[in-house]
């Protein structure tokens, strides 16, 4: 009878640690493997923005206990999938336009972490000296996704080339929603990535500042650069559950970091970008 009663007894007590210690176990393990993460991959398309954390982000992260990822997109409309899919981490290629606009298209659940020194858009051409060279029948590129092709029919429109239908739904817009203005010119919509590839065969083309670079070019070489909104410049985007981790702070931590800051203001491959509002 006594033996019954001591086995009982350590049975209960068996239990009772059991319960105690599962909620707990439940509730940490999440926890834990944010906390445990410590390689970090970044997602970029063909541009400077890989350079920015090749040499200015990634050292101050690995003094930090990270290891820094790679990987390289052919398209934003790709990387961003990726990121959403958890393939990678973060992107900086995009902004808070296109952002937007892709996420409400796919149903993506995505949020800033920080604006990102920003190469602006511009009028460029491979042929003509000038944006006087312009003449009636000359091809121009535009991009073809609607945040893309918005700046680049405004920075047009400036010129006096066309006039952008009052009409236009920011959305949607395209090369429908142009009037033509002091030149009949033919726009030819392309994918922002394609199109420095395309300039020999074109007379002009609207080119994103990140792809100008990467195809070898400088941002001095542009006609006209835009005053690029604040919608429309470069940020480090992460999935919103993601967002307060303890590595998205350590990469929001080197962006603002003195080292970072002394390599933008002085690498000559950074001149012309438009600064956030932390390094000005």
């Amino acid at each position: 009878m006594i033996f019954f009663r001591y086995k009982n007894q350590v049975f209960s007590f068996v239990l009772s640690v059991i319960f105690l210690v599962s909620p707990l176990t439940g509730c940490s393990s999440p926890s834990n493997a944010n906390n445990e993460k410590k390689e970090i991959v970044f997602g970029f398309t063909p541009g400077p923005y890989s350079d920015q954390v090749s040499k200015g982000i990634k050292p101050f992260l690995e003094q930090k206990g990270y290891k820094v990822k790679v990987m390289e997109f052919s398209s934003s409309n790709e990387s961003t999938a990726a990121l959403s899919r958890g393939e990678i981490d973060l992107n900086v290629h995009q902004s808070t336009a296109y952002m937007k606009s892709i996420s409400k298209e796919n149903n993506y659940d995505l949020a800033v972490l920080t604006h990102v020194p920003s190469a602006p858009q511009g009028l460029y051409s491979y042929k003509h000296t000038s944006e006087a060279d312009v003449k009636d029948g000359m091809r121009v590129a535009i991009p073809n996704d609607p945040v893309n092709s918005e700046r680049a029919l405004r920075i047009i429109e400036k010129l006096g080339w066309i006039k952008v239908k009052d009409t236009a739904n920011l959305l949607t817009i395209s090369e429908k929603d142009i009037v033509q203005g002091s030149h009949k010119l033919t726009f030819v919509p392309l994918e922002s990535a394609q199109i420095p590839r395309a300039m020999d065969d074109l007379d002009f083309g609207i080119l994103n500042g990140n792809f100008v670079i990467s195809s070898g070019h400088k941002l001095s070489e542009a006609f006209v650069l835009e005053e690029t909104p604040m919608e429309h410049r470069v940020v480090a985007v992460v999935r919103s559950q993601d967002k307060d981790s303890e590595w998205a702070k350590a990469v929001y931590e080197a962006y603002r970091s003195k080292e970072f800051k002394e390599i933008i203001k002085t690498d000559p491959n950074f001149e012309g970008y438009i600064l956030p509002d932390y390094m000005k």
